[in-house]
């Protein structure tokens, strides 16, 4: 087994923090692995939609993997999952929601109301366009704080699992 690090000691002009944690050098990199799993799920989706699915499957099989040797590779894993989960379920709404709003609005071009609800189809393009960049960016912060030894949590999610006694 690997020597207990903190990537503050590996890595030199590294600030200690409070929320430092103490693991093994490769569960720090296995859970910051299955944050940045969101690149990958969002690939996969943009590219063929049910590919989204294959993404999600990568931290829920690492949790299952991690479950009964790492607790803090399981929870990251965990985190990441419901994480992805729910980005991918608001992604898919806000495209369905632009899509209609653009399809109803060339529907309705024909008669020249349309043209009036053209300004909210492109509104709600640019919310999801910004939606995807957020939750992308959001989920690459989350890699980026557990590679560097701190213990990430997404606010309400790991509030959630830890209620539901998924961490001891």
């Amino acid at each position: 087994m690997q020597e207990v690090k903190t990537v503050q000691e590996i890595v030199e002009n590294g600030g200690t923090t409070d929320q430092e944690v103490r693991v093994p050098t490769d569960e720090w990199t296995a859970a910051a692995l299955a944050h940045a799993n969101v690149l990958l799920t969002l690939i996969l989706g943009l590219a063929g939609g049910v590919g989204a699915l294959v993404g999600l499957a990568v931290p829920l099989v690492m949790y299952f993997g991690y479950r009964e040797e790492s607790r803090f590779v399981a929870f990251h894993a965990l985190q990441s999952f419901v994480y992805q989960v729910i980005g991918t379920l608001i992604g898919a709404g806000l495209f369905l929601l632009a899509a209609a709003a653009w399809t109803i609005s060339g529907w309705l071009a024909q008669i020249l109301v349309g043209f009036l609800l053209m300004p909210l189809a492109l509104l709600l393009t640019l919310q999801l366009v910004c939606a995807i960049f957020g939750w992308l960016g959001y989920g690459l912060y989350a890699a980026y704080q557990v590679y560097q030894g701190r213990d990430f949590r997404y606010g309400l999610i790991s509030e959630w699992l830890e209620e539901k006694e998924v961490r001891a």
